[in-house]
């Protein structure tokens, strides 16, 4: 999807992209630049070149927007967990493959990723809730995976769980702010020198 339209060329003009393709991109970006409050409707229907009012036709509500693009994103994660998990992978090769998938989701897109990271708080219940519990699925794959890791003597055995998986959890959250496409790395390259650097300490001493 293309992240970005050109102001000066509303995307309503084009034949191509479906309008609710088209206000998901424009919320995105300005959820991003902008921040949830202080985007409008107003502002997501101007920056697609349609009317307010337009935009009901499409969409409910800016929340069911928000909640559309967190909740996907999302669950993209939590699918990409999943298929390496049902690969049965050693700990070592479990954290690299979904590394490379974090890394792989991020580069399509950061700015969808940093609106997936951070502004799912602005949610209203029961949403905000659903969404916290999916956000611990993905946890819970990490958690899993380094524990398995220590019990087949791969990772060392004084490793406290919780603080080496919210570690790897900042640090792969963090890569939507510094990550760019025009880099000479690509993002399985990027994932790999990543997982050196943080399974580094992970590993038993001898």
């Amino acid at each position: 999807m293309t992240l970005e339209p050109s102001p000066a060329q509303p995307h309503a003009t084009s034949g191509r992209t479906a309008p609710r393709e088209l206000i998901f991109d424009a919320a995105t970006r300005l959820f991003g630049e902008r921040g949830y409050t202080g985007t409008t409707m107003r502002d997501i229907a101007k920056a697609v070149g349609i009317l307010p009012g337009s935009l009901y036709a499409h969409i409910h509500s800016k929340d069911a927007v928000l909640l559309e693009i967190i909740e996907s994103g999302v669950d993209r994660f939590n699918a990409a967990a999943d298929r390496v998990e049902e690969q049965a992978l050693p700990a070592a090769d479990a954290l690299q493959a979904v590394i490379r998938e974090h890394l792989r989701i991020v580069a399509e897109n950061p700015q969808r990723t940093l609106v997936v990271f951070h502004q799912w708080r602005f949610l209203d219940e029961p949403h905000r809730s659903r969404l916290r519990t999916k956000r611990r699925h993905y946890e819970e794959f990490f958690s899993h995976t380094v524990r398995a890791g220590v019990a087949d003597g791969e990772f060392d055995a004084g490793l406290d769980i919780k603080v080496t998986v919210l570690g790897v959890l900042g640090a792969l959250n963090w890569t939507p702010e510094w990550y760019s496409a025009e880099g000479p790395a690509s993002p399985d390259q990027i994932a790999d020198s990543l997982t050196a650097s943080l399974l580094r300490g992970l590993h038993r001493r001898a």
